[in-house]
């Protein structure tokens, strides 16, 4: 078996990281990156931290073990999160004409019957890679659900009831001992409601699913080799540890960086990551204090604070493993580049009960958990994902139309009605760019 990886070029642009610390840095060998090796990205600098000592680019993550030259390394990236960013997709188009292994028509193109024979042919088959980082999964309408499709506008001319194109941002393939649900939708627990009850068990089967599909392999792969996989997985720590205003952000009591994340208890709690710094000198510190405390409590006019979905203690998923509805794939804010999908409720739910919402008609871009559950309840439900190493892996939202934080901000207050001031949108912005 072969294995390929293409670490990104790391430039340390950030004044924050001193020269003492600068002439320290060892690059990455072609076998592992060390811990707490420094990336720089758009707000600062992210570092990974593995249980094992360090990320061992010979583990089966980085084999190919397909038939197209991907490996689960080609979607999650060291240098972008652990996930794939728009940027560098677009970087890794410019250096290979669209034929680094990323771009494969099974999923990596806007539909799988795409022209691919030139550059400029590939530059538009890849688009919701290159501007959204979303790759295309293709599901169907369930047997069993209680709403059926009844109108289909795809921009790419390829989704129907029996595959729908549903563009996802891969998630990041870090932090993972701090979730209670794998992908988006829950799809690999076997089960059609609540939390799993053994992630790594979930991962197993994830690692398996995303080799014989984003990977082409033929058969499934090994138990011993979907451990391996597992085991490196959840040995990797992903997050900020540099904000370009507010330096260091494990220090001066700071607990920013991911090592405290390696023995993060997996509770539901308030982020306290930047308690110390309530009082501090730096403007920058108390903007990310007040920013953290914004997200805490603030509570929108009909209820509920940005913790009370991101409720897991200083990660940000949901410790429950609910999945919310917060609009993002609604039909109203469908962009051009968005397959647009019209659904009917039907008469009956699943138990056999009339359905209250008999009759109603939505669009969406994605129908989320209810295409798992084939539930009306759970249409446009989603996963909460974490939210550290935010500053790696732009765009946000499982459909990458957020470009930047500040977007984020915008989407909740039109979205789910909170009210920030301008002031205070830029401290929830340096809290987040501080994850």
């Amino acid at each position: 078996m072969k294995h390929h990886w293409i670490f990104g070029v790391m430039t340390l642009t950030s004044a924050c990281v001193s020269q003492d610390e600068l002439s320290t840095i060892e690059s990455a060998s072609t076998d592992e990156i060390k811990n707490n090796h420094p990336i720089s990205n758009e707000l600062g600098v992210a570092t990974t931290f593995s249980t094992a000592g360090a990320v061992d680019l010979t583990n089966e993550f980085f084999q190919e073990l397909g038939t197209n030259d991907r490996h689960c390394g080609s979607c999650h990236k060291a240098e972008e999160g652990w996930t794939v960013s728009a940027a560098g997709l677009q970087k890794t188009f410019d250096r290979t004409g669209g034929l680094d292994p990323v771009f494969r028509t099974n999923d990596g193109s806007n539909s799988p019957n795409a022209d691919v024979s030139t550059v400029e042919a590939r530059r538009a088959a890849y688009s919701m890679l290159l501007t959204r980082g979303a790759i295309r999964v293709g599901m169907p309408i369930p047997g069993n659900a209680e709403f059926e499709l009844i109108a289909v506008d795809d921009p790419y001319g390829f989704a129907s009831a029996s595959e729908l194109s549903l563009f996802r941002r891969p998630l990041p393939s870090a932090n993972l001992t701090l979730i209670p649900v794998v992908m988006w939708d829950g799809r690999v627990t076997g089960t059609a409601v609540g939390p799993s009850l053994n992630v790594n068990q979930d991962l197993s089967n994830q690692s398996n699913g995303a080799t014989q599909g984003h990977a082409a392999a033929p058969d499934e792969i090994s138990p011993s080799i979907r451990t391996s996989i597992v085991d490196f997985e959840t040995g990797l720590f992903n997050a900020q540890v540099v904000a370009h205003d507010a330096g260091r952000l494990d220090s001066e009591g700071g607990r920013g960086g991911p090592v405290p994340l390696a023995t993060q208890a997996f509770v539901a709690a308030r982020f306290n990551l930047y308690d110390a710094w309530a009082t501090s000198d730096n403007d920058a510190r108390r903007a990310v204090f007040r920013g953290q405390e914004l997200f805490n409590t603030r509570t929108r006019a009909t209820g509920g604070t940005c913790r009370g979905c991101h409720s897991a203690e200083n990660v940000g998923t949901n410790k429950n493993g609910t999945f919310f509805n917060v609009n993002v794939s609604a039909g109203s804010r469908r962009q051009a580049d968005q397959p647009l999908y019209t659904i009917r409720a039907n008469a009956l739910l699943q138990s056999g009960a009339a359905n209250p919402a008999a009759g109603t008609v939505i669009t969406t871009t994605d129908p989320g958990r209810a295409l798992v559950t084939g539930k009306w309840s759970d249409m446009n439900r989603f996963k909460v994902p974490a939210m550290r190493a935010l500053g790696s892996r732009a765009p946000y939202f499982h459909d990458g139309s957020a470009n930047s934080l500040e977007e984020v901000v915008t989407f909740y207050e039109e979205s789910l009605g909170f009210v920030f001031t301008d002031a205070e949108e830029a401290d929830l912005v340096a809290f987040m760019a501080a994850l």
